[in-house]
């Protein structure tokens, strides 16, 4: 497998979003394509192991490969275990974080706080920004950015599988 076919499948694990909707067969967007790259770059700089990614991933594929077949719930427990590494896991909630805001995570630990830390987050890109996850979550869209016809806001949503792609 590729590392974009198990980007794509980690992806899928840790959003709880169908395939169909991380890597449509019509991807005009082509969102996942912007993520990897920074993805890779930003958690190889930040852990200071270039090696990290590539880890994860393989990680990924081997849970994947493993007979029997481990439920997406199986793989991505075992991706976020206690057993892995503290950068290994914040890696991986960092990737939820950048497939659902569109935006990369830096935590600022704040130990002895009230609330521990902080996270402050920088939007890779307009179309970053509209191809948010939060925003199927929220059965909306983003601001100034539409493919609804007017007066779709006077009808109730659609079922929120229909935009998740899960059942």
């Amino acid at each position: 497998m590729s590392s974009m076919d198990n980007f794509v499948g980690l992806s899928v694990v840790l959003t709880g979003f169908a395939k169909s909707v991380i890597n449509p067969t019509l991807d005009e967007v082509n969102i996942k394509a912007e993520y990897l790259p920074v993805w890779t770059e930003r958690v190889a700089s930040e852990s200071g192991d270039n090696q990290l990614p590539e880890k994860i991933l393989s990680n990924y594929q081997a849970l994947s490969e493993q007979e029997p077949a481990l439920t997406d719930q199986q793989i991505g427990e075992q991706m976020l275990s206690d057993s892995q590494s503290a950068a290994f896991v914040l890696a991986c909630r960092q990737l939820i974080f950048l497939w659902y805001m569109g935006a990369w995570p830096t935590v600022q630990e704040a130990p002895g706080t009230s609330t521990g830390g902080r996270t402050d987050f920088c939007t890779l890109s307009s179309k970053s920004y509209t191809s948010g996850l939060v925003w199927r979550v929220m059965q909306a869209h983003p601001m100034g950015d539409s493919n609804y016809s007017y007066g779709y806001w006077g009808e109730p949503p659609v079922a929120l599988d229909k935009y998740t792609g899960q059942q």
